[in-house]
């Protein structure tokens, strides 16, 4: 994979600890992988696979001698190794180390590994995350984003945003990734079937960072239930080729940037789109009357 040339070394050992995670899942047997274990630390249900891929990226990164804190959905907050401040070995993660359990355990083949990452600093927030890898479980396809610096699909760079591309798909029906409860929900969504074809693939991060891609033109949850692993990592690619990312609710923080790493509980309502006009329409047709 293109990341195994970069010049940079942390990049490089968290690219391969995700094809490690991603290799100890295929690896597996199929059906003990779908049993259920543990209560994770977002107080949901994990099954093996979680924990398998969890495992292993974790023991990848300390055997390539990396040092720093593993915040991760499944076991929460995991120090490994001796890590310092100033170090250029020492790292903070941010990890769903599958991000769509429940596909896995249908037989669905839509998920992704995620993780955004930063230099280490203790006690970090979203602000200590300035990159970021999502890697496709069933189709090898990578995300890579850098803070400043781009982000890049399977190696090549992908083009920032024209707003100027959205007027040509107001004619067309837009693919929406939407997330919403009650009957509310429900009569919004059909007000609107000629201008919206509405899915719901069971991954948020998957989802979110197809739309770098224009394999999804939005996203919107409106539950209030996303953490922050769930969207960290797209977050920094959609960011990077300047598509928007915009909260609903944040939890009291004020500002995304101060959205602590080990806080995975609180839950979050988002929408994202390359185009700022989109996001304007789609606040009128769905979120006003449900939030």
């Amino acid at each position: 994979m293109w990341l195994f040339d970069s010049n940079d070394e942390i990049d490089v050992k968290v690219n391969r600890a995700i094809h490690n995670a991603k290799r100890a899942i295929v690896r597996s047997n199929l059906e003990d992988l779908k049993k259920a274990t543990i209560i994770n630390a977002s107080g949901q249900q994990a099954i093996k696979a979680d924990i398998v891929a969890e495992t292993a990226f974790l023991e990848s990164l300390i055997q390539q001698r990396l040092s720093g804190v593993l915040y991760s959905e499944e076991s929460g907050v995991k120090p490994f190794g001796n890590p310092k401040v100033g170090d250029k070995q020492s790292v903070v993660l941010l990890l769903d180390p599958l991000d769509g359990s429940q596909n896995f355990i249908k037989g669905l083949p839509i998920g992704c590994i995620s993780v955004a990452y930063g230099a280490y600093e203790p006690n970090p927030s979203f602000a200590n995350l300035t990159k970021a890898s999502i890697m496709g479980i069933y189709t090898d396809e990578l995300f890579f984003a850098e803070k400043g610096k781009g982000s890049y699909f399977n190696g090549d760079e992908l083009i920032r945003v024209s707003n100027k591309e959205f007027k040509n798909k107001t004619q067309e029906s837009l693919q929406i990734s939407y997330y919403g409860y009650g009957k509310n929900s429900l009569h919004r969504m059909l007000d609107h079937p000629n201008r919206y074809h509405l899915r719901s693939f069971g991954s948020a991060a998957w989802e979110l960072v197809l739309i770098a891609v224009d394999r999804n033109d939005a996203y919107i949850d409106v539950r209030g239930v996303l953490k922050a692993h769930d969207f960290a990592a797209a977050k920094i690619i959609l960011e990077e080729i300047g598509a928007y990312f915009e909260f609903l609710t944040l939890n009291g923080y004020g500002d995304p940037q101060n959205i602590p790493l080990d806080d995975f509980k609180s839950g979050y309502s988002i929408v994202a789109s390359k185009h700022k006009k989109l996001i304007y329409q789609l606040k009128e047709d769905f979120l006003s009357p449900i939030l």
